[in-house]
């Protein structure tokens, strides 16, 4: 495992990094040769405290610290940009917490779904106290969690198959409830904002992807071309287009706004993508649990890279851009917090 204290954040990755390489080749005239660039590659490993947590969501909060949720542990843990982990317990047991995203409102708290006990909640940036609300559907399973363009949460339940808008109110019971039914064992995950301000989501049960305008209507459903692609990660692309994991297929696959299916990649070497991010620099970047690698999609070439997380097994789940706009993502069973380091500043 890598020390966490030298790694704690990027540039500090990098001020190592130069210094080691030197400044290239001298010369007499004419235009310095460049500092070489280093591969992209997991900087950092930071263990969870609580032994066999698994952590399983991670989003980086309105505070600049990252939020990850403990299922087993039914604990939310925070990381700050010195690299030190705290831990909060949830107050119900075994709530099962899952995904988790940064809030709306003027506190800009954390939320995050309980799957185990059908509900969502709320911490303080600062910690807790927490505030659970139950769904109002006893066989209520959520999973992915996102803040909408209209400043609400959208839960994707697998339970009862179907969407959650989840609306904050000034007044007693302080959250609205509104459900959207989705057709058959869609088995909602994966959910994000589009770039059209509609909220996008992955349906592995009907092998399709999901469209829901915050008026709520109409929703639609887009089935893919690949027959049981299991779609499972999503996420907005720069070409402002939606971007996700055909996890059973091993492909990546572009939809457009329009429900139009533009493009399907395959991912040469993969065995399991899932969650899927932009970076930075414009390519795409996935986490594949069954290889423990982090893949690289390149967007101009569509080449494949995979580089390998140095605790074995370590099943690699969820990930998301940390303040630095480096890739931090989670080790469900290696019961870390890693850090993946794709650029140099």
């Amino acid at each position: 495992m890598l020390s966490t204290a030298r790694f704690a954040l990027a540039f500090v990755a990098a001020a190592c990094l130069t210094a080691c390489i030197g400044k290239g080749t001298p010369v007499l005239s004419g235009t310095p040769t460049p500092y070489p660039s280093p591969p992209p590659s997991v900087t950092a490993q930071y263990p969870i405290p609580t032994a066999s947590s698994k952590p399983v969501g991670i989003s980086l909060g309105s505070d600049g610290n990252l939020w990850i949720t403990e299922f087993a542990a039914s604990k939310i843990a925070q990381l700050n940009t010195a690299g030190q982990i705290s831990e909060n317990v949830t107050p119900s047991h075994a709530a099962g917490p899952n995904g988790v995203a940064s809030g709306p409102g003027p506190d800009l708290n954390v939320w995050f779904t309980e799957t185990s006990i059908g509900e969502v909640a709320q911490i303080t940036t600062s910690g807790p106290p927490y505030t659970e609300y139950k769904l109002p559907n006893t066989a209520a399973k959520p999973v992915g969690m996102a803040l909408g363009s209209d400043g609400n949460m959208w839960v994707t339940d697998v339970g009862t198959n179907s969407i959650w808008r989840i609306q904050q109110l000034r007044v007693k019971p302080h959250v609205k409830f509104t459900q959207y039914h989705l057709t058959g064992n869609a088995q909602p995950l994966g959910i994000t904002n589009g770039p059209d301000g509609a909220l996008w989501f992955t349906e592995p049960g009907t092998n399709s992807i999901g469209r829901l305008p915050i008026s709520g209507a109409p929703l639609s459903e887009y089935k893919l071309t690949t027959a049981d692609a299991q779609p499972t990660g999503i996420a907005p692309g720069s070409n402002s287009a939606l971007w996700f994991t055909e996890q059973k297929a091993k492909m990546l696959g572009v939809i457009s706004t329009k429900g139009a299916i533009l493009a399907q990649y395959t991912l040469p070497g993969a065995m399991t993508p899932d969650a899927l991010i932009q970076g930075v620099d414009g390519n795409f970047y996935f986490t594949d649990t069954a290889l423990n690698k982090i893949g690289q999609f390149f967007y101009s070439t569509h080449y494949v890279h995979f580089y390998t997380i140095p605790t074995a097994n370590s099943q690699p789940t969820a990930m998301t851009l940390g303040v630095d706009s480096q890739i931090y993502f989670v080790e469900t069973a290696g019961n870390k917090i890693g850090q993946f380091t794709y650029f140099y500043v």
